[in-house]
């Protein structure tokens, strides 16, 4: 079976598979030694450079100082650095395959990153919602059974239904 081939707008030609948008996520860990104040631009930086491989970005997060689980290394400048903390951001955006491609080789030459994941995904949101977990309302929790109207025992009968029941 012959593959169908498209020409794109630069005149390459590309498999059609590689044409077809698709939605990615990338999770990525940025070094921790960047300031705060210059985060936004390092962020903004990214960003953009996705933007110019072709990403049509859908949502992100700002990344956040988080301890990591465990130490990362990561070759910069030729020098091999550890790390233990770092920022921790995502960001949700459409684009082709072949452009998925050229994305991923540059995430992975930037010296920014300490780490990054790229996944394919859903447009929808896929967070979860919190849930509050702990002790709840004690007058929920309460059971009541309904009280029902007793008869007056009688001793006596109840000791004869007793031995009837053990011969």
């Amino acid at each position: 079976m012959a593959k169908v081939k498209e020409v794109v707008e630069n005149g390459a030609d590309v498999d059609a598979t590689d044409a077809k948008s698709s939605i990615y996520e990338v999770g990525y860990v940025m070094i921790p030694s960047i300031p705060e104040e210059n985060l936004g631009g390092e962020v903004t930086s990214l960003k953009d450079s996705l933007g110019d491989h072709g990403a049509v970005f859908i949502s992100d997060e700002y990344p956040k100082m988080l301890e990591l689980a465990y130490e990362m290394s990561r070759s910069i400048a030729n020098k091999k650095q550890k790390f233990s903390y770092g920022y921790f951001g995502w960001v949700k955006f459409e684009c082709t395959t072949a452009n998925a491609k050229i994305i991923k080789e540059f995430l992975d030459k930037n010296e920014k990153l300490v780490r990054y994941l790229m996944i394919k995904t859903v447009r929808e949101s896929t967070m979860s919602t919190k849930r509050a977990y702990g002790k709840t309302d004690a007058s929920k929790r309460r059971f009541t059974p309904k009280t029902e109207e007793s008869l007056p025992l009688n001793v006596e009968e109840v000791d004869k239904e007793i031995d009837a029941l053990v011969v």
